[in-house]
Protein backbone atom coordinates (compact mmCIF):
# COMPACT_ATOMS: atom_id res chain seq x y z
CA UNK A 1 0.00 0.00 0.00
CA UNK A 2 2.65 2.39 0.69
CA UNK A 3 3.97 2.04 -2.63
CA UNK A 4 1.25 3.60 -4.32
CA UNK A 5 1.76 6.68 -1.93
CA UNK A 6 4.84 6.74 -3.75
CA UNK A 7 2.94 7.20 -6.91
CA UNK A 8 0.18 9.56 -5.88
CA UNK A 9 3.63 11.73 -4.37
CA UNK A 10 5.32 11.82 -7.91
CA UNK A 11 2.13 12.87 -9.62
CA UNK A 12 1.49 15.94 -6.92
CA UNK A 13 5.34 16.75 -7.81
CA UNK A 14 4.79 16.58 -10.72
CA UNK A 15 0.95 18.63 -10.58
CA UNK A 16 2.93 21.12 -8.76
CA UNK A 17 6.83 21.10 -10.96
CA UNK A 18 4.91 21.53 -14.50
CA UNK A 19 3.14 24.59 -14.32
CA UNK A 20 5.87 25.97 -11.65
CA UNK A 21 7.89 25.24 -15.12
CA UNK A 22 5.96 26.42 -18.03
CA UNK A 23 5.33 29.54 -15.96
CA UNK A 24 9.21 30.27 -15.35
CA UNK A 25 10.99 29.13 -17.90
CA UNK A 26 10.22 32.20 -20.20
CA UNK A 27 10.62 34.02 -17.13
CA UNK A 28 14.18 32.57 -17.30
CA UNK A 29 14.86 33.30 -20.79
CA UNK A 30 13.77 36.59 -21.10
CA UNK A 31 15.84 37.94 -17.96
CA UNK A 32 18.60 36.25 -19.23
CA UNK A 33 19.17 37.33 -22.30
CA UNK A 34 18.42 34.40 -24.76
CA UNK A 35 14.78 35.75 -25.75
CA UNK A 36 15.71 39.55 -26.83
CA UNK A 37 13.82 42.59 -25.72
CA UNK A 38 13.26 45.46 -28.27
CA UNK A 39 10.01 46.88 -28.51
CA UNK A 40 8.87 48.99 -30.32
CA UNK A 41 5.62 50.39 -31.33
CA UNK A 42 4.99 48.30 -34.38
CA UNK A 43 5.50 45.24 -31.77
CA UNK A 44 2.72 46.62 -29.92
CA UNK A 45 0.32 47.34 -32.03
CA UNK A 46 -2.59 45.65 -32.66
CA UNK A 47 -2.41 42.55 -35.36
CA UNK A 48 -5.47 41.36 -37.14
CA UNK A 49 -4.50 39.18 -40.60
CA UNK A 50 -1.84 41.87 -41.48
CA UNK A 51 -4.43 44.96 -41.36
CA UNK A 52 -4.57 48.12 -39.32
CA UNK A 53 -7.04 47.91 -36.88
CA UNK A 54 -10.50 49.82 -37.52
CA UNK A 55 -11.69 50.11 -34.52
CA UNK A 56 -11.52 49.33 -30.60
CA UNK A 57 -10.67 45.48 -30.14
CA UNK A 58 -12.97 46.10 -27.31
CA UNK A 59 -16.79 45.21 -28.17
CA UNK A 60 -19.79 44.39 -25.56
CA UNK A 61 -21.47 40.98 -26.43
CA UNK A 62 -24.76 39.83 -25.72
CA UNK A 63 -24.77 38.26 -22.33
CA UNK A 64 -27.09 35.89 -23.43
CA UNK A 65 -24.95 34.09 -24.60
CA UNK A 66 -22.98 33.62 -21.72
CA UNK A 67 -26.00 32.36 -20.46
CA UNK A 68 -26.68 29.64 -22.73
CA UNK A 69 -23.08 28.56 -22.91
CA UNK A 70 -23.23 28.43 -18.29
CA UNK A 71 -26.58 26.71 -18.98
CA UNK A 72 -24.96 23.85 -21.64
CA UNK A 73 -22.27 23.34 -19.49
CA UNK A 74 -24.41 22.26 -16.59
CA UNK A 75 -26.53 20.29 -18.30
CA UNK A 76 -23.44 18.82 -20.01
CA UNK A 77 -21.71 18.20 -16.84
CA UNK A 78 -25.50 16.92 -15.60
CA UNK A 79 -25.35 14.00 -18.64
CA UNK A 80 -21.48 13.52 -18.03
CA UNK A 81 -22.54 12.67 -14.36
CA UNK A 82 -25.85 10.17 -14.31
CA UNK A 83 -25.09 8.02 -17.42
CA UNK A 84 -21.78 6.15 -15.62
CA UNK A 85 -24.43 6.29 -12.74
CA UNK A 86 -27.62 5.01 -14.27
CA UNK A 87 -25.84 2.19 -16.70
CA UNK A 88 -23.60 0.74 -13.49
CA UNK A 89 -27.11 0.79 -11.27
CA UNK A 90 -27.34 -2.44 -10.65
CA UNK A 91 -23.83 -3.56 -10.25
CA UNK A 92 -23.14 -0.96 -7.92
CA UNK A 93 -24.49 -2.71 -4.98
CA UNK A 94 -24.08 -6.40 -5.64
CA UNK A 95 -26.77 -8.77 -4.14
CA UNK A 96 -30.77 -7.85 -3.93
CA UNK A 97 -30.91 -8.29 -0.14
CA UNK A 98 -27.56 -6.39 1.50
CA UNK A 99 -27.52 -3.84 -1.26
CA UNK A 100 -31.43 -2.70 -0.70
CA UNK A 101 -30.61 0.35 1.81
CA UNK A 102 -27.63 1.33 -0.60
CA UNK A 103 -29.46 1.67 -3.30
CA UNK A 104 -32.32 3.96 -1.88
CA UNK A 105 -29.62 6.13 -1.03
CA UNK A 106 -28.31 6.18 -4.46
CA UNK A 107 -31.56 7.02 -5.69
CA UNK A 108 -32.05 9.44 -3.39
CA UNK A 109 -29.22 11.15 -3.97
CA UNK A 110 -29.29 11.11 -7.75
CA UNK A 111 -32.82 12.24 -7.38
CA UNK A 112 -31.64 15.29 -5.55
CA UNK A 113 -29.08 16.27 -7.60
CA UNK A 114 -31.50 16.26 -10.40
CA UNK A 115 -33.80 18.04 -8.45
CA UNK A 116 -31.20 20.92 -7.47
CA UNK A 117 -30.97 21.38 -11.17
CA UNK A 118 -34.46 21.59 -12.14
CA UNK A 119 -35.01 24.11 -9.48
CA UNK A 120 -32.02 26.25 -11.20
CA UNK A 121 -33.93 25.70 -14.75
CA UNK A 122 -36.94 26.42 -12.99
CA UNK A 123 -35.67 29.79 -11.76
CA UNK A 124 -33.73 31.13 -14.62
CA UNK A 125 -37.39 30.18 -16.97
CA UNK A 126 -39.13 31.86 -14.68
CA UNK A 127 -37.23 34.92 -14.45
CA UNK A 128 -36.93 34.87 -18.33
CA UNK A 129 -33.16 34.59 -18.46
CA UNK A 130 -33.94 32.02 -21.08
CA UNK A 131 -35.81 34.32 -23.57
CA UNK A 132 -33.72 36.04 -26.35
CA UNK A 133 -34.78 39.67 -26.22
Amino acid sequence: MLENFGTLGLFVVLAIVFPLLLIGLPLILRYSGVIPKNPSRDKQDTYECGMKPFREAWTQFNFHYYTFAILFVVMDIMSVMIFPWASNFRSLFGGVEEGRGDMIWALIAIAAFVLILLVGLVYAWKKKALEWK
